[in-house]
């Protein structure tokens, strides 16, 4: 058994998908157990979101716990852009499985995203200049990838291209520019290295064991509920087109988070949403424009309330298709509903994954990261 630990829940789905890409059976749990029966596990944490300290004990507890079930390796799944905790996970992951060095391959190529002499491009624009996630890095954060790793770990990060000789210690990230380069470093691990990164280089080292694929069927259920929980802007501009073309949009109220009665609002937006599932089948609930001065946790709240109000619509509405976008949005949503065991049985698309719940047997959960596409052969208004 392979076992793969996620920093947020629809990297762990993605995982999963590339799992079934490549013919392997899949379960994704929030916490270690004993009963598995598949060829790949996935341990889906929130440790992105978390301080230092409780994302390096989440990250000790659950390395330690995977060890004894003797999984043939472990993968330490980061975001591909290197947001939250990556370097301070590592070092604990480091420690913990005895392993003399990280091979970190974060990029992604396919996706545009490439590490080319140490510095991270997006569409060959570096990070920082995209445009596109500044608002999710510290304040004065380049595009080197050392920079990204975090100050505390600069000493022992080294950038390495193909062909260099790596050093037999520390944190070494592996520039990427072509697809190429990530099956060349799924080539170069041995038992001394913990493999860390993105999607691709996962699926790159899957690639060199691959099984036969299996065909599986896919029928979409009829009343879904769609929660769009990103930040992105492209993201959300999607959803606005929708509400512009007349599609089921229910927004956030704006006074739900500030209002001192925030209970009765929650129930009102619900049974709005109950009301149109009923009537419309396909319904997308987001966030537009939200301002609350005296609220320091906007984020957080938001997460809460999609949870909260997701909870009183399925105990009116029997949903086919539950879907989420949005890593942390999905964690707080499972948490609040109790759903801790998933088996993902479709990828529909690049990190777009529709999976049973072992605890919901009758609704389909499809998840999404905010910063990647819906396929057409669900997002249809």
């Amino acid at each position: 058994m392979i076992a793969v630990i996620s920093d947020d829940f629809t990297g762990a789905a993605e995982i999963g998908g590339i799992g079934l890409r490549n013919g392997f059976t899949v379960t994704i749990d929030t916490s270690v157990n004993t009963d598995y029966d598949c060829d790949i596990l996935v341990i889906a944490t929130d440790t992105r979101s978390l301080c230092k300290t409780e994302a390096q004990k989440e990250i000790k507890k659950v390395t330690e716990e995977l060890l004894k079930l003797r999984p043939d390796f472990i993968y330490k799944k980061t975001d591909s852009l290197l947001r939250g905790r990556v370097g301070d996970e590592l070092d604990v992951q480091l420690h913990v499985s005895g392993k003399k060095k990280v091979l970190l391959v974060p990029a992604n190529p396919s996706l545009n995203r490439t590490i080319v002499d140490g510095v991270y491009y997006i569409n060959k624009i570096p990070l920082m200049e995209s445009g596109l996630f500044e608002d999710e890095f510290d304040q004065g954060c380049t595009s080197n990838v050392i920079d990204l790793i975090g100050n505390d770990y600069k000493e022992q990060s080294f950038s390495v291209s193909l062909g260099q000789e790596m050093p037999c210690e520390g944190f070494i990230i592996g520039n990427t520019p072509t697809n190429e380069d990530l099956m060349g470093w799924a080539s170069a691990i041995d038992e001394t290295v913990l493999p860390a990164g993105g999607a691709g280089f996962f699926n790159a080292i899957l690639a060199k064991i691959k099984k036969e694929v299996k065909s599986n069927t896919f029928n979409f259920g009829k009343k879904a509920l769609y929660v769009c929980g990103s930040n992105y802007t492209p993201s959300r501009e999607v959803v606005r087109k929708v509400k512009e073309a007349g599609g089921s949009v229910l927004y956030m109220p704006k006074a739900i988070l500030c209002e001192e009665n925030a209970e009765r609002l929650i129930v009102e937006w619900s049974e709005q949403i109950s009301d149109a599932i009923e009537k419309k089948d396909k319904i997308i609930i987001a966030v537009d424009t939200l301002v609350c001065k005296d609220l320091k946790v906007l984020s957080e709240r938001i997460r809460e309330t999609f949870a909260r109000v997701i909870k009183k619509v399925l105990e009116k509405v029997q949903l086919e298709e539950l879907l989420i976008e949005g890593g942390a949005t999905a964690y707080s949503i499972i948490e609040y509903l109790e759903y801790k065991k998933f088996y993902p049985e479709q990828e529909l698309a690049q990190g777009v994954i529709r999976m049973r719940i072992e605890q919901q047997k009758e609704m389909y959960l499809t998840l999404k990261p905010g910063s990647y596409q819906w396929t057409e052969s669900i997002w249809k208004f």
